[in-house]
């Protein structure tokens, strides 16, 4: 699918988004690190945690805004061009999976209280519920679609045409289809943010920054800066 206004308004900007991200992610690396020439404050770190939340905000934020003005080409950011070839083979609704921010938190810090594990079980729990909650109603969407009705009137495109009232229908379904998916990524994208943010409600502030680094280097790995035009 060719890239379209929207989306390469919002390629546009994530190129740049990525430049500022990487910067980020250095901070957060150095933020993170126990060398004895870190001066870093905890003053410091509690800043950095607060602008790398709000760096990825905007990236959502974006995002959803050329969503809903990509009309027909909605299409493309579930399959976006900004996004690695690897990261298009593991894709969860466009973007990475939110319960995956378990295993990054499991991977980076290895000194939770007992009590940091039971509410980040209790989150977990929370989120996988709520990741099906958003796939039951993505497949509820492209039923509809598949309804045989609309796929009758489907098939006769570019064969011996559509009879009265079926290219109506057809419209109709890709419609449906096109806010369905929509309000599919906009859910996702939601739910991606308030687990990032809930997890690092839990954790304290170098743990935080820990956490938040292993998921910028996710981000990079997931993300490369590719041509606009």
């Amino acid at each position: 699918m060719p890239i379209t206004s929207s989306s390469q308004s919002f390629t546009s900007f994530a190129n740049g988004w990525l430049i500022r991200h990487r910067h980020f992610v250095e901070q957060l690396t150095y933020a993170s690190s126990f060398d004895e020439t870190n001066q870093i404050t905890l003053q410091d770190q509690q800043f950095l945690v607060t602008q790398f939340l709000s760096h990825c905000l905007q990236y959502y934020q974006e995002k959803s805004s050329a969503i809903s003005v990509a009309g027909d080409n909605v299409f493309t950011f579930f399959s976006p061009p900004w996004f690695t070839s690897y990261a298009k083979l593991i894709l969860w609704v466009g973007d990475f999976k939110p319960s995956l921010v378990f295993k990054l938190t499991d991977s980076s810090v290895d000194d939770l209280t007992r009590h940091q594990k039971d509410r980040i079980l209790s989150l977990r729990s929370e989120t996988r519920r709520k990741e099906r909650d958003v796939m039951r109603d993505f497949a509820l969407v492209q039923q509809s679609v598949a309804d045989p009705p609309v796929m009758v009137a489907a098939r006769r495109v570019g064969a011996r045409g559509m009879v009265d009232g079926e290219e109506s229908d057809l419209e109709e379904a890709m419609e449906v289809l096109k806010n369905g998916m929509a309000a599919a990524m906009s859910n996702a994208d939601e739910l991606r943010c308030s687990t990032v943010g809930k997890v690092v409600e839990i954790l304290t502030t170098s743990q935080a920054v820990k956490v938040l680094r292993t998921i910028g280097e996710l981000h990079l790995r997931l993300r490369e800066l590719v041509a606009s035009e």
